[in-house]
């Protein structure tokens, strides 16, 4: 399954809230904040080889990044709600590798998959 982010984090808080609404509020919410390299802007050599940018969507005005099964990402920041509604998530940084084919293929998988 493709990973789907936004560029807006309205449309991230969004998201957020209907799947903690649709468990019930009995699982912590969490918003992911997926970091790419910002010289990618100008050098397609540091430009994410595994995410595609979708510029057009069923949505006006909304642009995303898929990024493809089994992409590589490294946490490099939590911040730990001690209440995780959709108002008050967790939060996690991750940097997105540079190209999945460079990376190891013993990598682990994150206990949640």
């Amino acid at each position: 399954m493709f990973l789907a982010t936004s560029f807006k984090r309205g449309i991230a808080n969004g998201f957020c809230e209907r799947v903690w609404r649709a468990h019930g509020g009995t699982h912590g919410a969490v918003i992911w904040v997926v970091h790419v390299n910002p010289n990618g802007r100008k050098d397609k050599m540091l430009q994410c080889k595994h995410a595609n940018l979708i510029k057009r969507s069923q949505f006006v005005g909304e642009e995303e990044y898929l990024f493809v099964p089994y992409s590589v990402f490294t946490v490099i920041m939590v911040h730990v709600s001690p209440n995780p509604t959709y108002q008050t998530p967790h939060v996690i940084h991750v940097k997105a590798a540079l190209d999945n084919l460079l990376e190891s293929e013993t990598l682990q998988l994150a206990p949640w998959c």
